[in-house]
């Protein structure tokens, strides 16, 4: 039951990221995964692709399996060098079109 709810969790999270910047102008997603998420198919990896998801492998974790998010911007800003904004969110957080305008108007700035 956990799983089915986890996995709905990352559904709807995969698609509010999309639908907050139709235009790919602003929002660049980037699922970080694991090797243990591979494996254990916790992550629906190829739903992310299809709605546009760009993934990366974690490159460093700790024992415990959590990846360093130091690490994480530095893999993305190596990955996406010319991007002007990196951030970083929990999966379980949703936003709306705020986001996409704070971003734009911060950028005008």
């Amino acid at each position: 039951m956990i799983k089915v709810i986890r996995l709905q969790v990352y559904l709807n999270t995969l698609r509010n990221w999309v639908s907050l910047d139709t235009n790919k102008c602003v929002v660049k997603p980037i699922l970080f995964v694991t090797s243990a998420n591979i494996s254990q198919g916790d992550v629906p990896i190829d739903i992310a692709q299809r709605l546009g998801w760009e993934i990366f492998q974690t490159s460093k974790i700790s024992e415990n399996g959590i990846p360093f998010v130091k690490h994480m911007y530095m893999d993305v800003a190596k990955g996406v060098p010319n991007c002007s904004y990196y951030a970083y969110s929990n999966g379980d957080i949703l936003y709306s079109h705020g986001l996409i305008d704070t971003l734009r108007a911060v950028s005008e700035v």
